[in-house]
């Protein structure tokens, strides 16, 4: 883990409350299993693997704006982003980039099946890794994995998969604040 990560993604987190929509409150991680859930799905903290891959999602938010290095930027009246804080364990033989190339392909899903890709610029959210910085097999980092979606969307899960392998799916139990 980098060594400012701790203190980048305590200043993500206040950083995503301080935009987050009033309605809508924080879903806190539930206590991990070691047992993954049937047909690989998983629920908010517990490991999901896929493949070498290891997500563990400990918080989702939705929020009206997300803090980028070059200030908030807005979702706009008809939308809101849903942002997962995580922590990602490289369990493969090389090196991973997690916010500029794909060797995780990610999507949320909502209650209709619609799938939304992250947003550009993953590397621009504070505490996430740079573009092109590999994390290296065996070791873990912080990253915030963001979505625009419309308003009215009610985000059931998260799948996520090495670019070869079939996904693994996290349920988000509905919209965050639910368990």
């Amino acid at each position: 883990m980098n060594t400012g990560t701790t203190a980048a993604t305590a200043a993500l987190t206040a950083a995503l409350l301080l935009t987050a929509c009033s309605s809508t409150p924080d879903t806190a991680a539930t206590s991990a299993s070691r047992s993954p859930g049937p047909a690989g799905r998983f629920k908010i903290g517990e490991e999901a693997r896929n493949g070498g891959t290891v997500v563990k999602i400990n918080k989702v938010h939705e929020v009206d704006g997300i803090l980028m290095d070059s200030g908030t930027k807005s979702a706009g009246a008809e939308a809101k982003y849903v942002a997962l804080e995580a922590v990602v364990l490289n369990g493969t033989k090389s090196g991973m980039d997690l916010t500029c190339s794909a060797p995780v392909v990610s999507s949320l899903i909502d209650d209709r099946g619609r799938r939304y890709g992250v947003i550009d610029g993953l590397d621009k959210i504070p505490g996430n890794p740079e573009c092109d910085e590999r994390l290296q097999p065996g070791s873990k980092d912080q990253m915030v994995f963001a979505y625009r979606v419309p308003k009215s969307a009610k985000i059931t899960a998260w799948e996520f998969s090495e670019s070869d392998r079939e996904p693994s799916t996290v349920d988000l139990g509905g919209t965050p604040g639910a368990t």
